[in-house]
């Protein structure tokens, strides 16, 4: 009970450095009038300001926008759903401001498995030290990429769970593994979370190896049944998400492609090149350890240049040295695999020494596994480097295929490694198997061996590695020297300092063995100390108060007037100046809002199109940014509109493109002018519906998406039909939008004979429903991505409504799953209340 109440009293005690720890790395939040400027959650708001304002003025969530690539469901952008509990939990959780509050649950998840596994506060406080201060976490926090790090954060106390049943404590790691799966699951990165699955299921493996060698299957089985119960049950209280992004999975570019025409394309999901496009080179693993061995990320800072500027007065003339002289500010230092890379997945030197003697000091089942996992998420992150184990998953493992980037599985890498780092320490001072002879000569060779390793990089480094790419040898030979010399100076440097934690960490350790240091306490708290100074060093090169701005650019990131304060403002802060640089743009789309208030949309050729959801702040926009578009419009995108030739085309060069652009109601371009942002209005537009004299039938998608460069799509229309049709049209026929809101469009047609009109909205079939005079009717995939209706003669009111069903059937399993788990938790609190054992974790093996 004694060992209880300190556990307690320092674990309360622990949360609250965790707190000071968050706050002090991101002080700028602390006095209330800074905020983290974050580029994807920049776009994240262009992209669901319509689902906002829709909220605002009725009260009503809608589940579709108009907002990017001519519209889709907003289930990946923020739609919140109804019965959703454990959001609402998660949100309390997270507390603190952001990005503090992710950081803050990262510690705190590492810290409750250390509490399982140990059940001693001060190995989970190491071991939460070693695993939340990762380098990578940062630049995902710098980025904006919360989803991903937020699931993250809920890796380690999900593992707890899982850990539990298989240590035969049924109740808790059951309402654990329940618990933090559905946490798991809010964050909404199904990416993380299928990493950690696979993680895990090394482990299962591993563990069913061992149940069949000792006779316990029973036992296991009955683990592995409840672990899928308390997966399904999490899965429950998230249905709602689940299964409208697994509908919509199906229809966007992580699904199934209806069209083979594109030379490359996986017809069954993501392309392998797209898929490994963002693969960890072999060599750049050595950047876990030694964070400037591939130069760091493609935008150093320049006093890492110093070389390179120096070599410029080699230039043989003036007008070169001036050439050169500007070249070179767009020179990256990294010089690794991948197009470019906000900065290495440095772990921390103190993390890796553990890892490898963790090796050593952990027998048995666990350290298999944390190796296996760990061995397993390096070699798929390398990707096409090693495409041969790639294909595997590819083509073998179910939804491996759905997602990109794999260098981001080393996530489990840099779970599995702290985890084994701890875990190693941990047995140090508490197997009494391990003699202090056998420690002595891990330390010596093992812990002998990296200082050894490290010691010949930093010697011959700049002989054993190239140092450059491929793209400098354009460059005089005196320029590719200064480029090298930097590249070495940076590696050799961050080799030095690598070492010298190495060193300090095996000192510690080694003391305490010779008997020099007589507490461990002094052992695992200087470790813990040595982790925070070393990564805490490298992770603010890539996230530090230049990333802090005034909290009112962050919440409305588009203003539309250069104010004197911005301008000043802007000129010392990076992140400043990107809002600053928009205010034009946002100042012309603003006004074009306010000066047409019907429904349309705009084509963006001033930015990046299709990377860029700033414009869809203010306007529905033909581009946008995300991930899993509609397949059907990236097939549009790919064959028609790919081009970076639109507004020329369009001022009298024939570009088929353009009648695409007309059809989805096109009316204005945003074009750079002279005097800054201009608007262009498209005359060619063809409104928000029309009647056509002909629908022409076509035999599958292939020649549908053809067959609509090849009519005059204002008159004609191609659709899945048996056979032609034909219609009369004449000058009174007409169908006028006269109401709208992203999930519902109301029209009004008077003609004269039964017609056939177009829309200029996206055909998707899981939610948008059709009906005539309060009459249901069948929506037509028309012109290959749009929707159609047969609509008689006469006068009528035609409504479009977007009201899926997988949100009320999800709603429902939600509601089940809240109160099911809820009653699991009452009944088990009491069993458990009723049955108490001081040892509930179950004893670490």
């Amino acid at each position: 009970m004694k060992n209880f109440n300190q556990n307690l009293i320092f674990s309360g005690l622990a949360l609250l450095v965790f707190v000071v720890i968050s706050l002090v790395y991101n002080s700028p939040v602390i006095s209330g009038n800074k905020s983290i400027s974050q580029p994807d959650i920049i776009n994240y708001k262009g992209s669901a300001q319509e689902m906002v304002e829709h909220k605002q003025a009725t009260g009503e969530q809608t589940y579709w926008s108009d907002a990017m690539f001519g519209g889709m469901p907003t289930y990946q952008t923020g739609a919140q759903y109804p019965n959703h509990w454990i959001k609402k939990l998660d949100e309390t959780i997270r507390f603190l401001p952001r990005p503090a509050d992710y950081m803050f649950i990262m510690f705190v998840g590492f810290f409750i498995l250390g509490m399982v596994l140990f059940r001693n506060w001060k190995y989970a406080f190491l071991g939460a030290c070693l695993f939340a201060m990762g380098t990578y976490f940062f630049q995902l926090y710098e980025a904006g990429h919360n989803s991903k790090v937020h699931a993250i954060a809920y890796f380690a106390p999900l593992t707890a769970g899982v850990l539990l049943l298989y240590r035969k404590r049924y109740i808790l790691g059951f309402l654990m593994t329940a618990f933090f799966m559905a946490l798991e699951l809010v964050a909404n990165h199904p990416q993380m979370t299928y990493y950690l699955g696979l993680g895990l299921l090394v482990y299962v493996i591993i563990e069913g190896v061992e149940s069949f060698k000792t006779g316990e299957i029973k036992s296991f089985v009955i683990s592995s049944a409840l672990a899928l119960f308390a997966v399904i049950l999490g899965l429950g209280m998230n249905a709602t998400g689940a299964i409208t992004s697994y509908e919509y999975g199906e229809a966007s570019t992580r699904g199934k492609n209806d069209i083979s025409l594109i030379e490359g394309k996986n017809p069954n999901g993501l392309d392998k090149d797209y898929i490994t496009h963002w693969s960890y080179g072999k060599l750049e693993t050595l950047n876990l350890f030694i964070p400037n061995f591939m130069g760091g990320g493609s935008a150093e800072p320049d006093v890492y240049k110093e070389n390179l500027k120096a070599s410029l007065n080699k230039a043989p003339s003036q007008e070169e040295y001036q050439y050169f002289s500007q070249a070179i500010n767009y020179i990256s230092t990294y010089w690794g695999d991948q197009p470019f890379t906000s900065g290495p997945a440095y772990q921390g030197a103190v993390v890796i020494l553990l890892f490898f003697l963790g090796m050593f000091f952990v027998k048995g089942k666990y350290k298999w596994w944390l190796v296996s996992a760990t061995i397993m998420s390096i070699l798929l992150a390398w990707g096409k480097n090693m495409m041969w184990l790639t294909d595997l998953f590819i083509d073998y493992f179910p939804m491996y295929s759905k997602f990109r980037a794999v260098s981001s599985i080393l996530v489990i890498a840099e779970f599995t490694m702290p985890l084994l780092a701890v875990w190693g320490v941990y047995k140090f001072f508490n197997d009494e198997e391990l003699t202090q002879e056998y420690k002595k000569k891990i330390l010596l060779y093992v812990g002998g061996g990296i200082v050894a390793f490290i010691v010949l990089l930093t010697v011959a480094g700049g002989g054993l590695f190239d140092f450059s790419t491929d793209f400098e040898k354009q460059f005089p030979a005196y320029i590719q020297e200064g480029i090298r010399a930097d590249r070495i100076s940076m590696f050799r440097s961050d080799a030095i300092r690598t070492l010298i934690f190495v060193m300090l960490s095996l000192a510690l350790l080694a003391g305490y063995v010779y008997e020099k240091i007589k507490m461990k306490e002094i052992v695992i708290l200087g470790l813990a100390l040595l982790t925070l100074v070393d990564l805490w060093g490298v992770d603010r090169r890539y996230l530090n108060d230049d990333n802090y701005i005034p909290k009112q650019y962050v919440d409305y990131p588009f203003p539309t007037e250069m104010t004197q304060r911005l301008y000043n403002e802007a000129q010392a802060n990076p992140s400043l100046m990107q809002v600053a640089y928009r205010v034009d743009k946002n100042r012309v789309l603003a006004d074009l809002k306010k000066q047409d208030t019907s429904r349309f949309r705009l084509f963006d050729a001033e930015g990046n199109t299709f990377n860029d959801a700033s414009t869809s702040y203010f306007v529905n926009s033909i581009g946008g940014y995300h991930g899993a578009k509609m397949q059907n419009f990236q097939n549009i995108i790919d064959i028609y509109l790919s081009r970076d030739s639109i507004i020329e085309k369009r001022l009298g060069v024939e570009q088929k493109g353009q009648n695409i652009l007309d059809m989805l109601n096109t009316k204005y371009f945003l074009v750079p002018g002279q005097n800054g942002s201009e608007i262009i209005q498209n005359p060619g537009a063809l409104g928000n519906a029309w009647f056509v004299e002909e629908v022409k039938a076509v035999e599958d998608p292939n020649q549908a998406i053809l067959d609509i460069a090849k009519i005059d799509l204002s008159k004609q229309a191609v659709a899945d039909w048996a056979q032609d049709k034909t219609y009369q049209v004449d000058s009174t026929s007409q169908i006028q939008l006269i109401d709208h809101a992203p999930n519902r469009l109301v029209y009004k047609s008077n003609n004269k004979n039964d017609g056939f009109a177009v829309f200029s909205e996206i055909y998707y079939d899981k939610g948008w429903q059709a009906s005539i005079d309060g009459k249901e009717v069948d929506i037509v995939k028309t012109n290959y991505f749009v929707r159609g209706l047969e609509i008689p003669k006469g006068q009528h009111e035609i409504e479009l409504k977007f009201d899926p069903q997988s949100v009320k059937t999800g709603s429902l399993i939600t509601l089940s799953s809240h109160i099911i788990f809820i009653l699991l938790l009452i009944g088990g609190v009491y069993w458990m209340w009723k049955n108490k054992d001081e040892n509930q974790f179950g004893e670490e093996k």
